[in-house]
């Protein structure tokens, strides 16, 4: 039984569903993409050998050739499925912490990263205040916490909590639900409260850093070099329009001189 690459691992498991779906296409069509092994684990099409082991299949493998596995898998699982602001940042700090320890941890938590938070913000797609609660709870070495926040159970919101050890603290009382309402069905909309929540952090974050990217717009705006561009743009687009106006008017007297030569020429014969 070969291992999963803690690369991969940096991403969610496939729902159960899902599975079951790939499961019947295997067995219907076979398998039509070849599993990537890389140091001898599996790098990319973990649920496929699984299908594979579970229908006594013999997959087809190829080893990876590259020379930067790190965005090959990012760049193949951070699209793939729908993951949430949180899961992204997990993942990106996950795969670049295990590129800059050693590349040791199975999964890569409780170690350090080079790259710089908004790199990483940029990498996700997300906010770096998403990335910064991600790389705290990379650097706390929770595995059942990362784990849960990895499969969309639990908020990093939520988890920087357990990680301060607020979970230590008196916990709320659970409210009393109203008749007809099950705890299965509360405990999903407050799963799904906690990820919007999540969501929106980001879109803050994203908000604040266009607002700070925009005031150094303004602030390059009042001065004097930008106000020379403007001016040499300005003489630019003038001097454009000049020789275009000048180009057709040049045409025009090419195509009045070929005409009346052309009559010219008619009439010495």
């Amino acid at each position: 039984m070969l291992e999963r690459h803690p690369l991969s691992s940096a991403f969610p498991d496939m729902p159960e569903e899902d599975f079951q779906d790939l499961m019947e296409s295997i067995k219907e069509h076979g398998q039509r993409e070849p599993i990537t092994l890389f140091e001898t684990k599996v790098l990319d099409g973990w649920h496929r050998y699984r299908a594979c082991s579970q229908l006594d299949i013999n997959p087809m493998f190829h080893d990876y050739d590259g020379k930067d596995p790190v965005s090959f898998v990012i760049d193949l699982n951070l699209n793939r499925r729908h993951l949430s602001p949180a899961q992204k940042a997990l993942a990106i700090v996950s795969c670049n912490t295990w590129l800059h320890e050693g590349r040791r941890a199975t999964p890569p938590i409780g170690g350090v990263i080079s790259k710089s938070t908004a790199e990483l913000a940029k990498e996700a797609g997300v906010g770096t205040r998403t990335v910064e609660r991600a790389k705290r709870l990379v650097k706390s070495g929770k595995k059942d916490v990362y784990d849960a926040v990895k499969q969309g159970a639990m908020s990093l919101y939520e988890a920087i909590k357990v990680v301060d050890g607020d979970e230590g603290t008196e916990k709320p009382v659970a409210p009393r639900l109203a008749g007809g309402v099950s705890q299965s069905k509360y405990d999903e909309l407050l799963a799904k409260y906690e990820a919007l929540k999540e969501e929106n952090e980001s879109l803050v974050d994203h908000y604040e850093e266009v607002a700070k990217e925009l005031d150094v717009l303004r602030a390059l705006k009042d001065n004097e070099h930008y106000a020379r561009m403007r001016d040499m743009q300005a003489t630019i687009d003038n001097l454009t329009e000049a020789r275009d106006k000048w180009q057709l008017q040049v045409a025009e007297m090419k195509k009045q001189v070929a005409y009346w030569k052309k009559h010219a020429d008619r009439k010495s014969a």
